[in-house]
C-alpha cells in the first residue's frame, strides 16, 4: 500500500526519522529551478503537473514532467537532471530513490 512517508533506518535507539514525500518533491523542484534550459511543467487541473512521488514498501519513485529549451540536447539535459536530482536527494536525506523518471512534455521556444 502506498504511504505518505519514507522511514529511514534507525542508527541508534533514540527513534526513527520519517520523511514526507513532499520533501522529495521540493528537492526535485529546487534542482529544476537551478538548471538552465529546463522548466517544471505545471499543468492545470485536468492535466496533472508538478513532481509526482510514489512511495511503496519504503521505496521512492519520482516522475518529473519538464519542458526543455528548443534546440538543446534533450538526452544530455535529461541525464544530467536525473543525476542532479538523485545526488541532491541522496545528499540531503541520506536516502537513495529507486527510480527518477524525467518526462519531457514540451519545449520552450
Amino acid at each position: 500500500m502506498a504511504k505518505e512517508f519514507i522511514q529511514l533506518p534507525s542508527r541508534d535507539s533514540l527513534g526513527t526519522i520519517n520523511l514526507n514525500r513532499s520533501v522529495f518533491s521540493t528537492i526535485a523542484t529546487n534542482v529544476i529551478d537551478e538548471t538552465e534550459n529546463v522548466q517544471l511543467f505545471e499543468g492545470s487541473k485536468p492535466c496533472k503537473g508538478g513532481v509526482q512521488t510514489r512511495i511503496d514498501d519504503n521505496q521512492l519513485w519520482l516522475t518529473v514532467p519538464v519542458r526543455i529549451q528548443y534546440n538543446t540536447n534533450v538526452t544530455d539535459i535529461c541525464a544530467s537532471l536525473q543525476n542532479q536530482i538523485f545526488e541532491s536527494i541522496s545528499y540531503m536525506t541520506d536516502y537513495k530513490p529507486e527510480s527518477i523518471e524525467i518526462e519531457v512534455v514540451g519545449f520552450l521556444f
